[in-house]
């Protein structure tokens, strides 16, 4: 049934993120036009350029924040308003509803980060943003080992590990959406009230409890550098190297921000089993 559910969620939901992506990319031919073209005639021209330049740039906020409202108003569209009566009345449980709508918006996060990354490389030059990019990650790559014993294996392990964050990240931005509405639309009256105030207490709420649980563990930044205590270092037994240090800071955020989705996943399961409240 997920596989069903699936299908016709990409469908409803492609109806506005292709137009969006679409249009990110067309903005971006018309911004290096701009650049390539306009710069090089007289003033007047070169002012338009400008504005669509900008232009540009503003559509990659759009496109986020399009992103970000057309998947959140689909969850509450098709589960806490008038049209959730049909989604529960399929046969298909909350949990098959639920993930449906993590994968949606996981697939959707990273096609949009990759709409913007594709329309990066359209405005820039090719040949200099490729040759740029790679002197440039090549300059790091010696730093880090020349510096801080750093070597391909660890870099390459650095990008699964903030690979894997970021997509916890993300499923954890909608979670907390999820969650909030889940829980707002239990009430009878003023939904949108509650829902905004339950947002507002989860994230800080969460915010303050990583804060003390990374000053208790003793991990934290300093002068742009991750710090960890020596008495962590020496209960896990670690060596105190740069690399293992990352590693285990990412690592830990992983397992942090996992418990965390988990966390809200289970509170945004219960309240749409418990509490929700259709009428």
């Amino acid at each position: 049934m997920l596989g069903k559910l699936l299908k016709y969620e990409f469908r409803a939901t492609a109806r506005v993120m292709l137009p969006v992506l679409a249009g990110l990319l067309l903005m971006a031919l018309a911004a290096r036009f701009a650049i390539t073209r306009l710069y090089d005639w007289y003033r007047p021209v070169m002012i338009i350029g400008t504005f669509v330049v900008v232009a540009y740039f503003l559509a990659i906020l759009a496109a986020g924040a399009l992103t970000l409202v057309t998947l959140v108003y689909r969850f509450y569209r098709s589960l806490l308003s008038d049209e959730g009566y049909l989604s529960f009345s399929l046969p298909a449980g909350v949990h098959a509803q639920l993930w449906c709508k993590l994968i949606t918006s996981a697939v959707w996060i990273a096609a949009a980060f990759a709409a913007v990354l594709l329309s990066v490389a359209l405005v820039a030059s090719p040949a200099s943003l490729t040759g740029s990019v790679l002197s440039g990650l090549a300059g790091v790559a010696e730093r880090l080992k020349l510096g801080w014993s750093i070597g391909a294996a660890d870099l390459l392990a650095f990008a699964l590990e903030l690979l894997l964050l970021s997509l916890l990240a993300a499923m954890g931005g909608c979670l907390v959406f999820y969650a909030s509405l889940s829980l707002g639309c239990g009430f009878a009256d003023r939904k949108a009230l509650w829902s905004v105030l339950i947002y507002l207490g989860i994230s800080l709420g969460s915010n303050l409890l990583l804060g003390l649980a990374a000053g208790a563990l003793g991990l934290g930044f300093s002068g742009g550098h991750m710090t960890i205590s020596a008495g962590l270092v020496e209960t896990l037994g670690l060596e105190p190297d740069y690399a293992g240090l990352w590693h285990l800071y990412m690592l830990g955020s992983c397992a942090v921000q996992a418990a965390y989705c988990a966390a809200l996943y289970c509170v945004t399961a219960w309240a749409l089993k418990k509490r929700l409240n259709l009428a």
